[in-house]
């Protein structure tokens, strides 16, 4: 079958539509993959797999070396792989904020392990150090946490130095989760180059997109325990294939490699027009954050700079209904990441109870700043390809929106 079935001829027509126009945008990139994948005769773990993962290690920079970097084939997988590495087992807690994508907790699920969830910071959607450290050293009875996930959630930056400072007081390793920040910088260099692991994600919608799934699982290990890692992700086969240790079939497909690496030399650049993006938006946004709903917008802090996966603004919760459904009703796509949090999704609760994990699984009265967030976000339609003219539409209407309430 050839690919002219992917491209939807309406898909220029929609400024919204992110995945479709970069697909037309990279068809060539696709069309290259697939002849070298042809000529090769290899479609898994390929040359391309090792070029894509050489290059990610050059532009992440801080030493990371090609063989750190380690194909995946979904963000999700390579957080489940990077706990396993930490020496998680089922029933140990993992401590993780409860404000961020679904698939971290189920990572953290899938090997029987408990999510212990930590409050946001008042002023930021990402996990506070303080918070942590109360977490960490008051950790539910019996039980001791093996594991820190940081999330860089919308393109925001943890604060790395100060959580890395408490996880090397607790002794845990940290995780970080970039699957929303590819591109972002803390301190002047990029997220994922911090912690003991990181986690990226290359779900079409990312700032570094495939056309399918995929992921890649960082690591600072060195000798037998990168072999040991590396190993995760085939059977944990070794290089004669016989399976020496625990692993899974998690490999990062060769046409979804080499696309990548294609739309790598183009990062910086994308992520540069997202943050344009972002500006527009600030510029026809904050006159309005004095006398009316709007509360705050998405920028840059003093030491790390957004990458802008999401643009995610701040509103009256009590307005925030009636402006979603006006924005949807006027053709802009806005929407909630995310409408709650994931100790607030009923399977957590239940499992909690199940269980006997309420310690884990905290309350209300435990994550104050995660509960008030989530009841007031609002996420506004942004990619790298977004126009000004696309732009000041949505600017309208939002305007509109809120005069309304």
């Amino acid at each position: 079958m050839g690919l002219a079935h992917l491209w939807h001829p309406m898909s220029s027509r929609n400024p919204f539509n992110f995945p479709q126009i970069e697909a037309r945008r990279y068809r060539g990139a696709l069309l290259r993959a697939q002849q070298a994948i042809e000529r090769s005769g290899q479609a898994v773990l390929g040359p391309g797999v090792a070029g894509f993962e050489a290059d990610l290690a050059s532009w992440m920079g801080r030493g990371l070396r090609a063989e750190q970097v380690i194909g995946v084939a979904n963000g999700t997988d390579a957080i489940e792989l990077a706990l396993h590495a930490c020496g998680v087992r089922a029933g140990d807690p993992v401590a993780m904020p409860s404000h961020t994508a679904y698939a971290t907790a189920a990572a953290v699920l899938r090997l029987g392990a408990v999510p212990l969830f930590v409050d946001i910071a008042a002023s930021r959607p990402v996990i506070d150090a303080s918070a942590l450290r109360i977490r960490l050293a008051q950790p539910p009875s019996g039980l001791s946490v093996k594991a820190v996930i940081a999330v860089h959630l919308y393109g925001e930056a943890c604060d790395l130095q100060e959580l890395l400072k408490v996880c090397r007081e607790h002794g845990v390793p940290l995780i970080e989760d970039c699957a929303q920040a590819c591109g972002s910088q803390y301190r002047g260099e990029r997220v994922g180059t911090w912690g003991d692991y990181a986690c990226f994600s290359f779900y079409p919608t990312k700032n570094l997109a495939a056309c399918g799934d995929g992921g890649a699982l960082v690591t600072r290990a060195e000798g037998e325990s990168l072999e040991q890692i590396r190993r995760l992700r085939f059977y944990g086969w070794d290089r004669s294939r016989e399976a020496v240790q625990w692993g899974v079939n998690s490999r990062l497909d060769e046409i979804q490699a080499l696309l990548l690496q294609a739309k790598l030399q183009h990062l910086a650049q994308r992520i540069n027009q997202r943050r344009r993006v972002a500006e527009w938006y600030r510029q026809g946004l904050s006159p309005l954050l004095s006398n009316t709903a709007l509360r705050k917008l998405p920028a840059d802090g003093p030491d790390w700079r957004h990458s802008y996966h999401l643009y995610v603004i701040e509103v009256d919760p009590e307005c925030r209904p009636a402006l979603l459904e006006y924005c949807l009703s006027k053709g802009i796509p806005a929407g909630v990441h995310y409408p709650k949090a994931c100790h607030q999704q009923t399977f957590l609760q239940n499992l909690a109870t199940w269980t006997n994990r309420k310690e884990c699984v905290a309350s209300r009265e435990a994550l104050p700043n995660t509960e008030r967030l989530v009841s007031q976000i609002l996420t506004l339609p942004l990619h790298p390809y977004l126009g000004r003219n696309a732009v000041e539409r949505v600017l309208r209407v939002v305007r509109q929106g809120l005069k309304n309430n």
